[in-house]
């Protein structure tokens, strides 16, 4: 009797293996027999990736996005990149959008958040519904009625200066009061249209804000007040005329000075 363990030769009538003290009765670990491998399962040929460059962000952005989602089916297909600078793209995005959607969720928003300018105190894109045309008008008679406030508080500076140099009899001093009431009227006007501008976050109409602040505060709120004083000095109700030289400062220097302004606050916050 051959041993199925070890191989070696007994007697018929042995119980047990005389070399190795195995029992007959035992199983054997295998029944192929001393020397004949186990038959193995053949393996499946793992399927070849192309090559991607260690370079080639894109391409492997793309791999780990199916890699991701073939093994995870239930999350949600992801969003295109947006650059955290592409302020145009987000705000065309956004305005083709329901105002109700979950915006946030996009990636035009997380890439706006991730931009240092989210950050570093410097503005970021408003993210608002969008404005109806009455809500434009008050965000304008807003922002004027603060810029003729400033305006009306640097022109009574101004006139102080222009008041002292009519008493001293300074014809310098008076031209340079002249001066300081164009370069004021100008800079106030451009602020006003600037944060404006800066306020609505609207593409491409950021001029078009900030002129509309300037024709605000000259057309409208100089008018009433002008009126209103005129009514608690007098009595009377006045409506000043607008001279010939007036008009053309106006047009020629405070409107395009508020577009100006809303054109620059377009250009920092939307590229």
């Amino acid at each position: 009797m051959i041993c199925p363990h070890c191989g070696a030769e007994n007697a018929d009538s042995s119980t047990f293996c005389s070399l190795c003290l195995a029992r007959f009765g035992d199983t054997a670990p295998s029944q192929q027999g001393y020397g004949q491998p186990a038959p193995q399962t053949p393996q499946q040929p793992q399927p070849q990736q192309p090559y991607v460059s260690p370079g080639d962000y894109r391409a492997l952005t793309q791999e780990m996005a199916q890699q991701q989602s073939y093994d995870n089916p239930q999350q949600p297909p992801q969003q295109p990149y947006v650059s955290p600078g592409d302020y145009r793209a987000l705000t065309q995005e956004m305005a083709q959008r329901d105002p109700q959607s979950a915006y946030r969720d996009t990636a035009y928003y997380q890439a706006a958040m991730q931009h240092p300018g989210a950050i570093s105190s410097v503005r970021a894109p408003a993210y608002m519904r969008q404005r109806s045309k009455l809500d434009i008008v008050i965000m304008l008679l807003g922002y004027s009625f603060l810029t003729y406030c400033i305006l009306f508080l640097c022109r009574l500076a101004i006139s102080m200066v222009l008041l002292g140099a009519a008493f001293g009899g300074s014809e310098a001093g008076f031209t340079f009061g002249i001066a300081l009431l164009f370069i004021s009227d100008a800079v106030v006007l451009a602020l006003g249209g600037y944060f404006v501008s800066a306020k609505a976050m609207h593409a491409g109409k950021g001029w078009l804000y900030g002129a509309g602040c300037a024709a605000c505060t000259i057309f409208v709120w100089q008018l009433v007040v002008s009126i209103a004083f005129t009514f608690l000095m007098t009595g009377d109700v006045y409506v000043p005329l607008f001279t010939l030289a007036g008009i053309l400062f106006t047009l020629f220097l405070e409107l395009p000075m508020g577009a100006l302004g809303g054109w620059l606050a377009e250009k920092r916050y939307m590229g």
